[in-house]
């Protein structure tokens, strides 16, 4: 396989301070919400050492929304990186975002071929989807590499653990930055990270999802004393019903509850994303990507890995994954696919919120 077919890339190779200076540098949009703020660097550090003197663990996450920030995938992880070991203020954060896999904002990446490669003509980068692989992982066992390079797909090698997983623009990535310091509730080990991750973030907004989209079918059958009838029905199942004004049934769809079901997050036993840890000496990072779409030929890259949950037995990717947008996409307002992306990400900002308040 030559290497202008598809990028193997890892972000450990580009420190991830250089793009915290590089943002320093340039007038980024985003300086003012991971860099600096209003605060002035005196008073960041006497709420520091404040924080010190008093021994309480300082548990605020703070918040960045990468939604329209122009951010490719690369770019997102190299500054997740950057904010797990470089963050001149350790703070612990919750970033959310959607992410182009190649149009780059702020980066320019190189491909490098040998003498004898560049006589050839390189293959055009597929823009669709990118595969991103834990540090570990290994191409030949993880992947179908003839229809990788068949289809130029890109691969990149990201700076935590975990399996490996295709991302595309519909893809909703959820990022948490953890302190030892200032969250002594959540040991870093990643099943603990997950489990304070299901608990106290995911089931919330899930739960808040879940409602939310019931009640929106609920009224959206009597609108003005029109019967209003409801076709959406999920994996064939009905978790209620309704008697119209006209005495007729409606029955509207089942929605599962979310679960962690091993090391996965999953909705009636089928995957909802792929996620993975990074742990540092003062602190942790985990990720994940929640499949609100894909292409089904997207997945046919992924080989049937030889360690695998229990639960998912030896399930193909299309018996083993199911989309959000299946379960809450016409659900949510009505609005489609972005409002029910937004809607998503605003459970999940409320959840944030609120688990602030219970440490």
């Amino acid at each position: 396989m030559t290497s202008n077919t598809f990028l193997l890339w890892s972000t450990n190779r580009m420190p991830g301070k250089h793009f915290v200076r590089y943002a320093q540098r340039r007038k980024n949009p985003l300086k003012r919400d991971f860099v600096y703020q209003s605060q002035s660097n005196n008073r960041k550090r006497n709420l520091s050492s404040m924080s010190k003197k008093i021994n309480q663990p300082i548990t605020k996450l703070h918040w960045l929304d990468l939604q329209g920030s122009g951010l490719s995938a690369i770019e997102r992880l190299c500054l997740e990186e950057a904010l797990l070991r470089h963050d001149p203020l350790n703070r612990c954060w919750a970033i959310v975002g959607t992410h182009h896999p190649l149009q780059h904002g702020h980066l320019f990446l190189n491909d490098v071929t040998s003498d004898q490669e560049e006589q050839t003509s390189p293959t055009p980068p597929n823009e669709d989807c990118v595969i991103i692989m834990g540090i570990g992982g290994k191409p030949e066992k993880l992947l179908d590499l003839q229809a990788v390079k068949r289809d130029g797909v890109t691969i990149l090698k990201r700076f935590s653990g975990g399996g490996t997983v295709v991302v595309d623009r519909s893809s909703l990535w959820t990022t948490f930055i953890g302190r030892t310091h200032h969250m002594p509730h959540v040991p870093p080990h990643p099943r603990d990270i997950m489990e304070w991750s299901a608990k106290d973030i995911f089931r919330p907004a899930f739960s808040t999802m879940r409602e939310k989209a019931l009640h929106h079918l609920r009224e959206g059958n009597n609108i003005n004393g029109k019967h209003m009838k409801r076709s959406l029905v999920v994996n064939s199942r009905s978790c209620g019903s309704l008697t119209s004004a006209d005495g007729s049934t409606v029955f509207y769809p089942y929605l599962p509850h979310f679960e962690l079901k091993e090391n996965d997050y999953v909705l009636a036993g089928k995957k909802i994303g792929g996620n993975a840890q990074a742990i540092t000496k003062e602190g942790w990072l985990h990720h994940t990507s929640f499949l609100w779409d894909y292409k089904e030929e997207h997945m046919q890259y992924l080989s049937l890995p030889d360690k695998r949950p229990e639960y998912r037995e030896d399930r193909h990717h299309s018996d083993f994954l199911t989309k959000l947008k299946g379960n809450y996409g016409t659900t949510l307002g009505g609005g489609g696919n972005l409002s029910g992306k937004r809607e998503f990400f605003a459970q999940i900002k409320a959840a944030v919120k609120e688990n602030k308040h219970h440490h």
